[in-house]
């Protein structure tokens, strides 16, 4: 050979072409299809049963608010990311909030949810009891240790004082890390701690599963064995926690899981098991090697890492008020109690507040369906200001909605989708007013709750609600619009998370007033117009529209949709939904495509690349070959009339490009002419 083959899949330029002799092949990528961002990516925010995902506890047992918004890709997904309905969240029948209630029944083609946080500032510890062992010869366990799932949202009373559990908890069913039959208990006087004698064992000798030596505060442990159906011995038998890490022999110091005062009789030949922490704690584990070796004793603050949301103050009360330090309490729906032969996963299940100081209750945002409030609005704006991170899925987002109708709220609403526009994909609002708001002249207004008091072209307000059956909520008395209440499930919801799952099934280029598919699926579940609204016809209707609402409207045809897809603002070309939305995505994929070229060497050879991505993108929206596929109607592409030798020596290079969207047949004409003298004319062939 008289020289070398070399391959390249870029142009490498002369140096490097002449570096030495031979072929060079410049394999460069075909264009292939063009594929635009996701425009139906719904990002909402609102009180939520699970507010893992709101928040972050440390190690003294202090909970802060972190937001980090994820997507859900599932009903179930939802449950298990955010939790279920809770009849206590919102304010049912007027300004919402209760984020499961105004998604149900609804779909979205990608959807973010952030959760606001409604937890107190303090964690708690929740507990439960393990099976005994099978006999006093034998200490396995009597039935099988299995995980157990604490649901966010799952109610705790202490005397007539409530809270709820405000994030999912999991205790584990691990192998024992040992076990021993020849264990005896030590008499002593009542106190919060008890010796226990293992016989000849040495705790600090025995293998754990991660491979380090010894027992360590914060175990479980299980002493105790079935007696023909019963626990023996009668008093000490259950599950405790290792008070204390063993520096040697034989003695384990041991406490209730519930911190309590005990005292243990002489017993001899008592069987045991050594458990890890998290099969019968929430607390949280000290890494080997830390300053402190094991876990959490009941007197320690860090092993108070569970958010609650309390719901009334410690006498049941719905004002601010405080629960006493390391308060007990019981599940408010008990689970079957442990015996000698059978066993619950949560049987003995409780919880306690934090040691060593009080746990607030904040009625405004933690009680029974609190009331809209500037406190409350407060947590809703730290919410939406989560979703301007420029990460993923966040800034995939190009919807956004809060299951809060305050004033507050849709004014934050507009402020953050004109900030995030400007700094990354464009997004916008869907808002609607409270659900007292019930007639057009109040929606029309300029100053709020009117439309005119958050008009912008990003900024779709909805009206009138809906309603909706929510079949977590048969049985539960919830208010609704007129201010009467139901306990059937039919419930009012405000309009603007249905037109969001409008929008987000929909191609940007359509209308969301449309009735033809998807529109009907995705209004399927509308029930009707939310009571309190009636007399709506289609003088009311052009009022709506001129002020720019998008009304719903339940067609005797069509069924429920929505009569204008029109934005809020009254600006000449910014009227239509599909105008500002289409504009977004030819926008935001065109730069997604020509962020590629930036900061490369301006030759021309880069500039017939961006230029051609351009074109190839939006041919491919006018699909001059495929009239079925046409999304837009016209455009040009100008590379030449926006640039300068000046602008081009400060590395600026300018495409201008125009599109003329297609418009939607919002006004159809039928001309007739009716009668027995009308006259026909023959048209010419």
């Amino acid at each position: 050979m008289s020289g070398f083959t070399r391959r390249f899949n870029y142009y490498p330029g002369t140096e490097v072409l002449t570096q030495i002799e031979g072929v060079s092949i410049v394999d460069l990528p075909p264009p292939g299809s063009i594929s635009g961002v996701a425009t139906g990516v719904v990002a909402a925010v609102g009180e939520c049963a699970d507010m893992t995902y709101a928040t972050s506890v440390d190690t003294s047992g202090n909970v802060s608010t972190k937001i980090v918004p994820q997507e859900v890709l599932s009903a179930q997904d939802l449950i298990n990311k955010f939790g279920g309905f809770d009849e206590t969240l919102g304010e049912f029948g007027v300004s919402g909030g209760n984020l499961y209630a105004a998604l149900r029944s609804k779909s979205f083609s990608r959807l973010i949810l952030a959760a606001v946080n409604l937890c107190s500032a303090k964690g708690a510890r929740v507990f439960r009891q393990l099976p005994v062992c099978r006999s006093q010869t034998d200490a396995a366990a009597v039935v099988p240790v299995l995980g157990g799932t604490v649901s966010a949202g799952r109610e705790f009373r202490s005397g007539a004082g409530r809270l709820k559990i405000g994030a999912r908890q999991e205790f584990t069913a691990n192998e024992p890390i040992t076990s021993g039959t020849a264990g005896s208990c030590t008499s002593g006087a009542s106190a919060v701690t008890q010796e226990f004698e293992s016989g000849a064992l040495d705790w600090t000798t025995i293998t754990r599963p991660d491979g380090t030596l010894g027992a360590a505060k914060g175990d479980i442990f299980v002493l105790g064995y079935n007696n023909g159906g019963a626990i023996a011995p009668v008093a000490e038998g259950g599950t405790y926690r290792v008070a204390s890490t063993p520096a040697s022999g034989t003695t384990l110091t041991i406490e209730r899981l519930d911190g309590a005062a005990f005292e243990f009789t002489s017993q001899a030949n008592v069987p045991w098991r050594l458990h890890l922490a998290s099969d019968a704690d929430t607390a949280l584990v000290i890494v080997p090697g830390a300053a402190v070796p094991g876990g959490y004793a009941a007197a320690d603050a860090g092993g108070y890492t569970v958010p609650i949301r309390p719901i009334t103050d410690s006498a049941g009360a719905q004002s601010d008020g405080t629960y006493s330090a390391g308060t007990v309490l019981a599940p408010a729906v008990v689970p079957d109690a442990a015996d000698g032969d059978s066993w619950d996963p949560l049987s003995g299940l409780g919880a306690r507040t934090i040691v060593g100081g009080t746990t607030a209750f904040t009625a405004a945002t933690q009680g029974i369906n609190p009331v809209a409030s500037a406190t409350i609005d407060a947590l809703y704006a730290t919410a939406i200001d989560a979703f301007l991170a420029d990460e993923d899925p966040v800034r995939d987002a190009n919807l956004i909605v809060a299951a809060r109708t305050s004033a507050n709220n849709r004014t934050k609403l507009r402020s953050h989708v004109l900030e995030a526009s400007q700094r990354g994909r464009g997004r916008i609002a869907v808002i609607s007013p409270d659900l007292a708001q019930q007639t057009t002249t109040a929606v029309t207004a300029t100053a709020s709750p009117g439309v005119g008091a958050t008009r912008a072209e990003r900024v779709v307000y909805a009206w009138p609600g809906e309603r909706v059956y929510v079949q977590e909520a048969v049985g539960f008395r919830l208010k609704v619009a007129t201010g009467l209440t139901t306990i059937d499930g039919i419930l009012d919801l405000a309009a603007d998370f249905r037109a969001a799952s409008v929008m987000s099934n929909l191609a940007p280029e359509r209308n969301p007033g449309q009735a033809a598919e998807p529109v009907p699926t995705v209004m399927a579940t509308v029930v009707g117009i939310q009571r309190g609204v009636s007399g709506l016809g289609i003088n009311e209707y052009v009022a709506l529209r001129a002020a720019g609402i998008m009304a719903m409207r339940i067609d005797r045809r069509s069924g429920p949709i929505f009569q204008s897809g029109v934005t809020s603002s009254l600006t000449s070309g910014q009227k239509n939904i599909f105008r500002r939305r289409m504009a977004d995505f030819i926008q935001d994929s065109l730069s997604e495509r020509l962020v590629g070229f930036s900061k490369l060497p301006l030759t021309n050879q880069l500039k017939d690349g961006a230029v051609g991505e351009v074109d190839a993108f939006l041919l491919e929206l006018q699909s001059p070959n495929n009239p079925a596929a046409q999304r837009i109607n016209q455009y040009q592409v100008d590379d030449k009339s926006g640039n300068t030798p000046n602008l081009e020596a400060k590395g600026i290079y300018v495409i201008i490009t125009r599109v003329r969207l297609t418009p939607t047949a919002d006004f159809i004409v039928l001309q007739t002419e009716i009668g027995e003298n009308v006259v026909i004319t023959e048209q010419a062939a």
